[in-house]
């Protein structure tokens, strides 16, 4: 609840494409793939990957944390084409 909880005050006070709540996505995302919720875990990865991609840029380290933590979640998985 307190992932949701913050995610939901920065996108209120920041905006959806803001770092901090970018970042917050990739928490979130994070605590569901570490309960093993991977299906829930995948489209916020992705949202996050999307949003640093638009507002920061391929080479931003925000966006390389990003790749690397939907990545990670892909491989376990099993989705090793993508």
């Amino acid at each position: 609840p307190l992932y949701r909880e913050a995610l939901g005050g920065f996108c209120e006070k920041l905006g959806d494409y803001h770092p901090s709540t970018l970042g917050s996505i990739n928490n979130l995302a994070g605590l569901l793939e570490a309960q093993g919720k991977l299906d829930e875990a995948e489209p916020l990865y992705r949202e996050a990957l999307g949003g640093c991609c638009e507002m920061l840029g391929d080479h931003h380290p925000y966006t390389l944390t990003s790749i690397n933590n939907l990545a990670m979640l892909l491989q376990a998985q099993g989705k090793l084409e993508e």
